[in-house]
């Protein structure tokens, strides 16, 4: 355990993703305190492996039911934390329905009510949102826009729509797209 982060609490959304699973596990090991956000706490083929966390770390975790669409959900777990990562985010690839309703309103609505919790929330120091590489990156054609095939922060997907590639559609909207 490193003492440098027993004292310190964060939170991580959506904490049964993949690489929020990941990054809950590190923080632990690394002497954190962790508060981790699910859908459905409850719902044991969702959070299991976040149950072996809390046995193997008595103490250091505990999980919160959250919601991307209700406002306050992110209060309770949010507080005493000085840490904020959101991972939290719907990753719906086949079998989509309305990528606007299933995928970019979530996203977008997620993130504003986690940014509303933090502006609420007075322990909160730092805030880290997570992304992907489908932010600077959804065609072809958005390669062809760089040097020797090399992205820097310049670059944004200027390819995905609701109707083509609709995961990729939130992160540029809601992450500073021009």
């Amino acid at each position: 355990m490193t003492a440098k982060h027993q004292n310190i609490t964060a939170l991580v959304t959506g904490a049964n993703g993949y690489i929020a699973s990941w990054l809950v596990k590190y923080l632990l090991e690394q002497g954190f305190t962790v508060h981790a956000t699910v859908r459905d706490k409850t719902n044991q083929n969702k959070v299991s492996h976040l149950q072996r966390l809390i046995d193997e770390h008595p103490g250091k975790l505990t999980l919160f039911n959250a919601d991307l669409f209700n406002d306050g959900d992110f209060d309770k777990s949010m507080e005493g934390c000085e840490l904020v990562f959101h991972t939290a985010s719907p990753f719906i690839i086949r079998g989509l329905n309305d990528p606007q309703a299933e995928l970019i309103d979530p996203a977008l609505k997620g993130t504003r009510n986690v940014l509303e919790s933090v502006n609420r929330t007075d322990s909160v120091k730092r805030v880290i949102l997570t992304s992907s590489v489908v932010a600077i990156y959804g065609d072809y054609i958005d390669m062809q826009n760089t040097e020797q095939g090399i992205f820097t922060e310049t670059h944004w997907n200027t390819t995905s729509s609701v109707n083509h590639q609709p995961y990729s559609r939130p992160v540029p909207l809601g992450y500073g797209h021009r």
